[in-house]
Formats: C-alpha cells, structure tokens, sequence
C-alpha cells in the first residue's frame, strides 16, 4: 500500500492541473473574493458613493447640506420623472421635501425600491443625515429655553452584547463564509485528479499492470484513497492561505469584515484537523469509487460533476444555517458536509460542540469505510479492467 500511496502522490504533484487545481486555486480565489468584497464595502462606507436626487425645487439650504456631507447630488425636474429613474434602475433614492403642514412641520418623503440593496442603503444614509439635523434642533430650543439636555425626560435604550468578546468570535462574514470554502475545496481539490487514478489509467491500459503487481487490490485501493485524501486536505488548508494573504494585505474596508478577528485559536486549529480528515477521507473514498465504476475519463467527469451537487447544497444550506435554529439541531451532526460546515462555524464563533463534533466525526468515518469497502468489492472483480 505504501508504494501504491507514494506513486500516485508523486504523480499527481506532478501534474500541473492538479497543482493549480487544488492548491494555487484556492488561494487566487479566497484572495481576490474578499480583495474586491472589501473594496465594494469600503466604497459603500463613503458618503460620496450615494447618489441623492433631489427636485430643481427643494430649498438651496437642503442642496447645501446634502452637498456639505459629501453626497452625489442630482436633480430632476418633477416627481414622476424621478420616480421612473428609480423604476428603471438609474436612480437609487429620490428626496422629496413637501409643503410645511399643520404647526409648521416640514415633510419630506424619500423614494426608493426596497429590492435594490444600494436603494436601501441609501434610504437609510438620508434618514440619518435627518435624524443629525433634528437632534441639532432639539439641541438649539433646549437651549433658548434654558433648559438643559439633561432636564429632560427621555427614553434611553441601551443594546448589551451578552455573546463573545472582540477578541474571541470571527466576524458575520468569515463565519459564513471560511467553512463553506475549506468544505468545498476538500472535495474540488481532489475532483481534479480522481478521474485519472482509475477512470484514466482503464483508458491508458495501465491498470492491467498495476493488478498483476504483487501488491493486493486492497492496498492498491487503499493507496489511492489515502494519496488523493492528502491532496484533498491540502486543497482545503489551501484556502486558509488564500484568508492569510487578505489579512496581511488588509486593502480597504478590510476592517469591516475583520473587526471582531479571525476567531482562530490553538483549540479551533485542533478541531478543524479532526474534522476535516474524516471528511476529506470520506471524500477521496467517494471520488476513487466514482472513478472505478466509470468506464473512461470523461464518464467520471460526468459523474463528478453531478456528485458535486451533493457537496454543494448541504455546504451552501451552511452559510444560511445561523438564520435558522437548526444551528445546535442533533440531526445537523448526521448530515455529511454539512455537519462539519456547522461545527467549523460554531469554532468559530468561540462556542464549540465537541460531543456533537465527536458525532460528525464517526458519521464520516463509517461513510469514508462504506465508500472504500464498495471500491475495494469492485477492484477485486476483473469487470475493474472494463473500458470503453
């Protein structure tokens, strides 16, 4: 088994597609995903990415505010035309000051499209630039009045953050988005190469010469699983790289992602090997077995690329799960990739779960033996050899 482990891990860290595949893949990605999210955030984070339509109309004192806090400042000549632009897309928010009521109160409506996120982000940015003016008002008749701030009854909520601490917990993003990555690239870092071990060399006429060697076919199996499994790992760890590199560049608006840290310590380093290896053994032992019941190359393909659905959906169901209060449901813990999606997001979150960790463990264990027993049946019979 030993030399059957050591061949095919030569050869496949030899094979540039598997190379840039599984580890320089990535790291590019990771990298240039939170690169231009953070760049797309620390835009949002300026006021002059706003753009405020305004009527030819409103009063040049509003004009002038608007303008004083930095934001895009355009008009429109009338309230419908103003109203198509943000129907049609080219307008975000429309500001809208009507005529002063009963006891002198100035109106004013703001128009947006509640299913643009740039409408809504802009609706709350004017709100706020209206909320600043009236505390500034309230300020100023407290004032002439001679009464004081503080002689005045209000109501003062306060919001108590009871969960971790900054210097504990990853921040909402990383926490949605890092154990989605490592579980996915755990089964596409391996993708790459597994129709070759078995699928290809049927097509090449070299497994004829790998059987008759006096290694056993279980070994044979076994070497395969185990070789493809450390390149699955690596695949995975590979994305962590891909974090470490955004965090030592830190572009802009890199802060509002990694405000609360990375939540990674010596305990959740621990954690995550321990469950990450059931998985990506259970996962080479799917992709050998897939490419032993293929006939060719391009069959295994195919079928890789069906197969990675039942990656994707429990792994992307991991990046909503926090919505739900399915996040400390037992089932989670039996349900393949995602258990382990959940329990990295829980390290994370500086509220590990180790009994029901220890339950995701053995699920993928018996999963990764049931895979492998399969594919060992199949290579002891000669319809292995079968092509196409």
């Amino acid at each position: 088994m030993r030399e059957v482990f050591l061949k095919e891990l030569r050869e496949m860290f030899r094979d540039k597609r598997v190379r840039s595949t599984a580890f320089l893949g990535p790291i590019i990605l990771i990298f240039g995903l939170l690169f231009l999210l953070s760049t797309v955030i620390g835009n949002l984070a300026k006021p002059q990415s706003v753009k405020v339509h305004l009527l030819e109309s409103t009063p040049s004192a509003w004009v002038k505010r608007f303008e004083a806090e930095k934001y895009q400042v355009q008009f429109v000549k009338s309230e419908p035309e103003g109203r198509k632009l943000i129907t049609d897309g080219k307008a975000r928010t429309l500001v809208i000051f009507d005529a002063p009521g009963s006891g002198k109160v100035l109106k004013v409506r703001v128009l947006f499209d509640e299913s643009e996120q740039l409408g809504q982000i802009g609706k709350e940015r004017i709100l706020g630039v209206f909320r600043a003016v009236n505390e500034k008002k309230l300020a100023g008749y407290l004032k002439g009045q001679n009464v004081t701030p503080e002689m005045v009854s209000e109501i003062v909520p306060e919001a108590v953050n009871i969960g971790v601490t900054k210097d504990k917990g990853a921040g909402e993003f990383l926490v949605g988005f890092l154990p989605y990555l490592i579980v996915i690239w755990a089964f596409y870092g391996g993708m790459s190469s597994a129709s070759d071990l078995v699928a290809g060399e049927k097509e090449r006429s070299t497994l004829e010469t790998l059987l008759i060697s006096p290694v056993s076919r279980t070994q044979i199996v076994l070497g395969k699983i185990f070789a493809l499994g450390v390149i699955c790992f690596l695949s995975s760890l590979s994305s962590l790289v891909g974090l470490g590199l955004f965090v030592g560049v830190r572009p802009p608006g890199s802060e509002m992602m990694l405000n609360k840290g990375l939540g990674i310590n010596g305990s959740t380093v621990v954690l995550a090997i321990a469950l990450l290896i059931p998985l990506v053994l259970m996962m080479a032992s799917l992709l050998i077995l897939i490419s032993s019941y293929a006939k060719n190359a391009r069959e295994a393909q195919t079928y890789l690329s069906l197969g990675s659905f039942v990656v994707i959906m429990p792994a992307m169901f991991s990046q909503f799960i926090g919505l739900t209060e399915f996040g400390k449901a037992a089932w989670v813990d039996y349900v393949p990739v995602l258990n382990v999606a959940n329990h990295l997001r829980l390290a994370l979150l500086s509220k590990p779960d180790f009994a029901g960790a220890g339950v995701a463990i053995v699920v993928n264990l018996v999963l990764a033996l049931l895979a492998g027993w399969i594919a060992v049946r199949m290579f002891h019979k000669e319809t292995i050899i079968t092509r196409a």
